[in-house]
């Protein structure tokens, strides 16, 4: 990812509806699908460090990332038990964790590397929860600044894991009310000849806080039912 995205992600993934959104939703898969009490968890790509700050409320919580800048971030939010990693090589013992967190990291990674990786850190009867990108007639300029290998659908996605032997325990499309907007704006954006800015930029107070309640809506159905479309997919998945 672009090194000036990190300071970016580190400004503005508190309050931007996206982010705040992603955070809800691994709240309720975990709260749904991971076994009561305490918890060790892990965030794999954990970028400047919200996530984590936010898993910390369900019980000790580490980070992984594999960029400098990234920890530095997550270093000046006052976190600790960080390691420099990659995906594809976790830093940590077999059979550590009760829940993992690889939020948004699939598409930079190999991805059938990442998953093994989350397999042998994860305790038996562990869950991970993922999210990633969703549709490949979605990529533009934005997924080449951010370093994406790839986007997936709902079959790709089921196929990575079933090939790896995990046990998918909810899989749907996030953010529906998403796709017509962000096609047309990154359509426009990517004709741009200038640097492609970050997307997370284009918000103002008030269409945020619209956003936001229309991801609030969608969670109350997610909860229940799967999403047909999205700009996401939310995956969550128990090693057996």
């Amino acid at each position: 990812m672009r090194k000036d995205l990190y300071e970016d992600m580190y400004r503005t993934e508190s309050h931007h509806f996206w982010h705040r959104a992603k955070r809800e939703y691994v709240s309720k898969m975990i709260e749904a699908y991971a076994s009561e009490g305490r918890k060790d968890l892990l965030d794999v790509g954990c970028g400047t460090g919200q996530n984590m700050e936010e898993l910390a409320k369900m019980g000790m919580v580490f980070g992984v990332d594999s960029s400098d800048e990234a920890l530095a971030f997550c270093k000046k939010r006052g976190l600790s038990n960080l390691k420099k990693g990659l995906a594809e090589k976790i830093p940590h013992e077999g059979g550590k964790f009760d829940v993992v967190t690889i939020l948004d990291v699939l598409e930079h990674v190999n991805d059938i590397s990442a998953v093994g990786e989350m397999g042998r850190v994860l305790k038996k009867g562990g869950i991970a929860v993922i999210t990633v990108p969703a549709f490949p007639w979605l990529w533009s300029r934005w997924d080449e600044v951010l370093g994406h290998k790839r986007r997936y659908t709902k079959k790709t996605l089921l196929s990575l894991f079933h090939g790896a032997g995990w046990e998918v325990k909810k899989i749907t499309y996030t953010h529906s009310f998403l796709v017509i907007p962000t096609l047309m704006i990154r359509t426009i954006k990517s004709k741009q000849s200038r640097e492609y800015t970050s997307d997370f930029q284009l918000m103002n107070p008030f269409i945020n806080k619209i956003l936001h309640i229309l991801s609030h809506l969608e969670q109350m159905v997610v909860t229940r039912y799967d999403m047909p479309f999205g700009t996401s997919l939310l995956c969550v998945v128990q090693k057996k």
